[in-house]
């Protein structure tokens, strides 16, 4: 009598299983939530804080008139107004993003120190439904808090630049088109890539440093290649050289890589087209980084 064998088989799954995996996710998050809640409302305070320095510079611009305003030196002139603005939008137009690989690759790299990616693949679960819901909550998260503070400090900078209260050049540049829903696909880059630096290195310290980095070096990437007038192809006949000065040819608002020539080009009705083209490319290279993450995961846990 010949003995016959079978494949080994997964075991099957309810298909509410995913829900209770968000769930302990979201438990065992909370505080991180928490803080990072915290810290959303502390900048959404700062931005509407700021709201009311308008109304005093339309009344100082009605009492010195607008030559006065835009280039002498008063209290809530042209200067003071837009430098207030450029400094709220510093703290949203990467700050977040290099927040979210951080946290992301901490609370990554702690699953393996910890060792509870381990028990819980003994609850047959895979590691890439596993990691796939965890890494999902954190972006929910991080996006939920970064929404907000984008959206007032977009209305702000709009009534500003409507108003004709900000000043001519590079800030008014910098606070107009720099904030809004590239800032929430430079999160979903930044979870991507503490996701993947997490995964490949699982140990705190080097993935904390590693993440930021990456996402940094992918966006001035992305940046620098000017890939952006591409998708967006009006712009593509606005932009002409490239600067020389610099990092690389790439210039700053806060730790945010800029082409200061693409910026300079911008004009009004190239608000929105610009924002989608450039999420848009973000977002890819945010799904790249995932898909690395994943392929990591694999090999790491191929006896699963």
């Amino acid at each position: 009598m010949s003995a016959t064998t079978t494949a080994p088989t997964r075991p099957t799954r309810a298909p509410g299983r995913r829900l209770p995996l968000v769930l302990i996710a979201l438990r065992q998050y909370r505080w991180v939530a928490l803080v990072l809640a915290l810290a959303a409302v502390r900048v959404c305070a700062t931005v509407l804080h700021h709201y009311g320095s308008w109304a005093d510079a339309i009344a100082l611009r009605d009492r010195v008139g607008g030559q006065e305003y835009h280039f002498g030196r008063y209290a809530h002139d042209a200067h003071q107004v837009t430098g207030q603005l450029v400094n709220d939008g510093a703290s949203l137009a990467f700050q977040p993003a290099l927040l979210a690989a951080i946290v992301t690759a901490v609370l990554t790299a702690r699953e393996w120190e910890s060792r509870r990616v381990v028990l819980a693949l003994t609850q047959s679960v895979t590691p890439r439904r596993w990691f796939t819901v965890r890494w999902a909550v954190v972006a929910a998260i991080l996006a939920a808090v970064t929404i907000p503070p984008v959206v007032l400090y977009r209305i702000s900078a709009v009534h500003g630049f409507r108003l004709g209260l900000l000043t001519y050049g590079a800030e008014r540049q910098n606070a107009y088109y720099t904030i809004g829903p590239v800032t929430v696909a430079h999160v979903l880059l930044g979870v991507a890539a503490g996701a993947l630096a997490g995964t490949l290195l699982r140990r705190t310290l080097p993935a904390l440093v590693a993440a930021p980095v990456l996402t940094w070096l992918v966006a001035g990437a992305l940046v620098r290649s000017r890939a952006v007038l591409l998708v967006d192809f009006p712009l593509f006949s606005k932009v002409d050289g490239f600067h020389l000065g610099g990092v690389l040819g790439l210039q700053f608002y806060d730790a945010l890589p800029q082409d200061s020539f693409l910026m300079n080009a911008l004009k009004p009705g190239d608000y929105w087209g610009y924002q989608i083209a450039s999420s848009v490319l973000v977002l890819a290279a945010a799904a790249l980084l995932a898909a690395a993450a994943l392929r990591v995961l694999r090999h790491r846990t191929a006896p699963y």
